[in-house]
């Protein structure tokens, strides 16, 4: 017992040591380059992401639609209010993966606490569409949306790949003069194309989910998604950017992932640009966990998104996080999932 402590974190829930075990690791990048193995890649993702729509333990609906001629899913759960702000939500896995369906655990959750509608976007995956292509997606979502909506009743919410997406297209409309969202959620930013973050090398044994492709594997990543890009652009490597300006940000990561060091740096880089932003880091906790919607540490973490969201668009406080095991189960059986 006290050397699974040692190797999980002797503070983790028994739940979280055992999500954290069960974690299937990334292929080895080169996979992503044939198009027979990158399919496998992407079912085994898609499985993966899938399964963890089973934790979620109140009801919701998913809904397809066209906005501004971009594939769209839509979120709603009995708390959403028509007065609430929406959320902007980009989905990981690496750019090459993953969809705004398939990855709604990601979601969910801030959306039932918050009492927001949320819109992911279903942006072109590469190798077979490349940048700028998601960029010009994401923007014509976002245009729409601001549109019905206003700028300042919008927050933006990415996951990995997601949120290097997300913070690309800031860079990019500030400098196109498109006004900002009210504030950005980032979780486990996969923005520095260089991969210069100390982490990759010192946490690449340590993560479960990135523990083989290492600093190759995120050169691999971006040449597939922007091949030839010049990364000192910040629209495809978003950490490269000057941050004046930008809008308040909240910085979700886990001290296991190797991306740790791009949030610390992200996180230091707006402070210095003086940007209001927050960096919570997770000890012992991994890539995506935002996923795993059973883990208490999880619920922790997405009522801080709704706190954030409430402060920064004036919304309404958060619901809390129902405590009883009861109502989670009956919550369960009423769940209604639009297919």
């Amino acid at each position: 017992m006290a050397l699974l402590k040692r190797k999980f974190g002797a503070h983790l829930s028994d739940n979280a040591r055992s999500a954290l075990a069960a974690c299937r690791s990334y292929a080895p990048p080169f996979a992503a380059l044939n198009p027979l193995t990158r399919n496998l890649c992407r079912r085994l993702l898609q499985a993966d992401w899938e399964a963890t729509l089973s934790q979620i333990d109140f009801p919701y609906t998913l809904e397809d639609e066209q906005i501004g001629a971009v594939a769209c899913v839509r979120y709603r759960t009995p708390q959403t209010r028509s007065e609430a702000p929406l959320i902007l939500y980009i989905h990981a896995s690496a750019f090459i993966a993953g969809s705004a369906r398939s990855n709604a655990a990601a979601i969910l959750p801030a959306c039932h606490l918050s009492g927001c509608e949320g819109v992911g976007v279903d942006y072109s995956l590469a190798p077979e569409a490349v940048f700028p292509a998601q960029l010009e997606e994401i923007e014509r979502v976002y245009l729409a949306l601001s549109k019905e909506r206003g700028p300042e009743r919008i927050v933006l919410c990415g996951d990995s790949a997601g949120a290097g997406l997300a913070l690309a297209s800031m860079h990019r409309w500030r400098r196109k003069s498109i006004p900002l969202p009210a504030g950005a959620v980032l979780i486990s930013a996969f923005a520095d194309a260089a991969a210069a973050s100390d982490t990759h090398v010192t946490l690449k044994h340590h993560d479960p989910i990135f523990n083989v492709s290492g600093v190759s594997g995120v050169a691999t990543v971006f040449q597939l998604y922007a091949p030839g890009g010049d990364y000192s652009n910040p629209e495809i490597s978003p950490l490269a950017g000057d941050f004046a300006g930008m809008p308040p940000l909240l910085i979700h990561v886990g001290s296991r992932e190797v991306l740790l060091g791009d949030s610390a740096r992200l996180a230091e880089k707006a402070r210095r640009a003086g940007v209001d932003v927050t960096l919570r880091v997770f000890d012992g906790l991994f890539h995506l966990f935002h996923m795993h919607w059973s883990l208490d540490e999880v619920k922790a973490a997405f009522e801080d998104i709704a706190a954030f969201i409430a402060k920064t668009t004036g919304a309404p406080a958060l619901r809390q996080v129902a405590a009883s095991p009861e109502a989670r189960e009956e919550a369960l059986a009423r769940r209604v999932v639009f297919l």
